[in-house]
């Protein structure tokens, strides 16, 4: 808890002198992540360390890391490679979660063949396509995207994917909530935070009660410029047993309503509250962290 609350002081107090690029390493997991050196050198990231910037980072497999910048929270998962500008963040390959607490910040996302400006106070996720694209997913609160399409929203469960070559953004596309939850590293594969926990079982929650019925279907990986896999859930029971429903690709309606003016509420599990004096850090969940799958929505 002591080295938690040094991190927070020590990063806002770099954000301030450097900038709000700065990314601290809260917690390195399985072998964490290494860069290469201009020599050629292979350099392991130590816990509490700083993010090089301009240097072409890699998170080992079975392996994830999570850093902290002013305002933003971010989890990086298996096998990802990202490099951090000073005014953007490049996603090689692999997937994030980013959290964001400040409303009035963007962050400038770019894989290899498209690029986005994200705002809002929430949680995301964001997955590089093998076609180059990003494929992004709205967990909590509300998030803004913006693309040279235009400006996006994205609520709880909404999906959408941004093409590659400026062929603009896809369709909003909704996704099972729980599943992704249950079987996403980038959120239970890390000790969470019992408000952010409890904020991610009352927004599972939510959303059953207001689509009243699971899809038999889930997003798979984009395969061209603008097409996707939707793939069954096979199970032990027989396909008759349930009515057929219409897919989710073409559907434009919301899985999620919010139910608050503020999505800082939502955001944190409880109504925002301002505290006297020290802010209270809380204490690290004490549960081990969750084996893989690092899949964003699906597992092996």
């Amino acid at each position: 808890m002591k080295t938690i609350l040094l991190s927070l002081i020590v990063s806002s107090a770099f954000a301030g002198l450097f900038g709000g690029s700065t990314h601290l390493v809260l917690r390195s997991q399985g072998e964490g992540a290494f860069c290469k050196t201009a020599d050629g050198t292979v350099k392991a990231l130590a816990r509490a360390s700083f993010l090089p910037a301009d240097t072409r980072l890699t998170i080992r497999p079975r392996s994830g890391v999570e850093t902290l910048r002013a305002g933003y929270h971010f989890r990086f998962g298996s096998d990802t490679s990202f490099t951090l500008r000073d005014d953007s963040l490049v996603l090689h390959e692999g997937s994030i979660m980013m959290l964001s607490r400040k409303i009035g910040e963007s962050v400038v996302l770019s894989s290899p063949e498209t690029q986005v400006k994200l705002s809002g106070i929430g949680t995301c996720m964001t997955e590089v396509e093998p076609n180059g694209g990003l494929k992004l997913l709205c967990v909590l609160g509300r998030i803004l995207i913006f693309s040279d399409a235009g400006k996006f929203e994205l609520l709880p469960g909404e999906l959408v994917f941004a093409k590659p070559g400026g062929l603009g953004m896809g369709d909003k596309i909704n996704v099972n909530l729980g599943t992704v939850v249950e079987s996403s590293y980038l959120l239970s594969g890390f000790p969470n935070a019992p408000s952010f926990q409890n904020s991610l079982t009352n927004v599972v929650e939510a959303q059953k009660g207001s689509i009243g019925k699971t899809y038999r279907a889930e997003v798979g990986r984009a395969k061209g410029s603008s097409t996707f896999e939707v793939l069954p859930i096979p199970d032990s029971i027989p396909e008759d047993a349930f009515p057929s429903v219409p897919p989710i690709a073409e559907t434009g309606k919301t899985s999620y309503e919010v139910s608050s003016d503020n999505p800082l509420s939502e955001l944190l599990g409880r109504a925002p509250k301002r505290l006297e004096g020290q802010d209270k850090v809380e204490a690290e969940n004490s549960l081990e962290p969750r084996p893989f799958p690092s899949k964003l929505l699906r597992s092996n």
